[in-house]
């Protein structure tokens, strides 16, 4: 963006665009981090217990193109430690969701908010510490271009 902006001498649109982005991004980052810390909280408070996946649903939809979209969707069956049954749909952190039928997973689940539940709390914390990194770095990224169209000038 910012060679692609000097290069057509539009020092101005570095600094019209990179800056006001950068503030928006900037006003966004504490917010993402308080979100990362009470999700991680969330999941090193979850409770632990085995589950089976005990269907697989394949959903096949033509769109007006003739186009075909297929999703897979793993039907997960776990018990509470207190004896609770509960049926839920897993749409992520699932290795190989078309070929999981009968397949045994760790379940991780808020004891207070039965369909907050995971299979995979390290890829969660992952993901969570990467939206951090990734907003921390538009921020860099917008205020170098704001900078560049301000040394321009």
């Amino acid at each position: 963006m910012a060679l692609l902006a000097v290069g057509w001498g539009w020092p101005r649109a570095l600094i019209g665009l990179g800056g006001p982005l950068a503030v928006f991004a900037a006003v966004h980052l504490p917010g993402t981090v308080r979100s990362k810390n009470h999700r991680i909280e969330k999941l090193a408070a979850m409770d632990t217990v085995r589950g089976r996946i005990i269907a697989v649903l394949k959903d096949v939809t033509v769109d007006q193109d003739n186009g075909t979209s297929t999703t897979i969707t793993p039907v997960l069956s776990f018990t509470t430690h207190d004896g609770t049954a509960v049926t839920a749909h897993s749409t992520s952190n699932l290795p190989d969701p078309a070929g999981s039928y009968r397949r045994d997973v760790t379940v991780r689940y808020a004891p207070g908010d039965l369909a907050d539940f995971t299979l995979d709390r390290a890829a969660e914390r992952r993901g969570e510490r990467l939206d951090v990194v990734v907003n921390a770095l538009a921020v860099v990224v917008l205020l170098g271009a704001a900078v560049v169209g301000m040394a321009m000038l």
